[in-house]
């Protein structure tokens, strides 16, 4: 079995200014409790799969294809900090998004029913995109990431543009360290806006 997810990467620029946010975050709030991701594996996930067979793995392909060609490459602007499910006891710290948010679900919606299509479990939530910054693994982490987005929340605005013009198709092995991500598959968006 494989773990698998569909994502949009972050290009090394625009993870350098993650990085800076993350490591402002974490000089605030400290390590106890909290499991800080590595910048490299920054990305907005479009959807996760789970444990799949290997098998399965070119049909998922297979769905995501079409998709590429139904939008056209655009610009999602990162900007904000939150937290999930609430912000008084986070499990999750994440960077949202402004502008390119449709266009963004617009894709992990058309994936979903692609996906879907082929026999893959459809999404039971709504798209909410998000960058996973950190996961709180204690009660004392979520305490100190609570205190510290109340202070953070509002000196956080935009912090880059990412032009998004391809997903991938990602394996995530969970290792001691953390996890391992390896690119599966590239998937460019191709879409061409019709001529006025």
């Amino acid at each position: 079995m494989l773990r698998l997810f569909f994502a949009v990467p972050i290009p090394e620029d625009v993870r350098g200014s993650l990085a800076r946010v993350q490591a402002e975050l974490r000089a605030s709030a400290g390590d106890n409790g909290i499991k800080w991701v590595a910048p490299e594996q920054f990305h907005y996930t479009l959807k996760f799969l789970g444990e799949t067979p290997e098998e399965d793995v070119p049909r998922a392909i297979e769905a995501a294809r079409p998709v590429s060609a139904q939008v056209a490459p655009f610009s999602l602007t990162l900007a904000g900090i939150g937290a999930y499910p609430q912000q008084r006891r986070p499990q999750v710290l994440w960077v949202g998004a402004t502008e390119g948010v449709p266009l963004l679900t617009r894709l992990a919606e058309s994936l979903d029913r692609s996906l879907a299509e082929r026999g893959f479990a459809p999404e039971t939530r709504r798209f909410n995109p998000h960058l996973t910054l950190a996961r709180m693994k204690t009660v004392e982490g979520q305490g100190m990431v609570a205190k510290t987005l109340t202070a953070e929340q509002k000196r956080v605005d935009k912090i880059g543009v990412v032009v998004v013009d391809s997903f991938v198709l990602m394996q995530s092995e969970l290792r001691p360290a953390g996890p391992v991500y390896t690119v599966l598959e590239t998937f460019a968006l191709t879409y061409l806006h019709p001529p006025p």
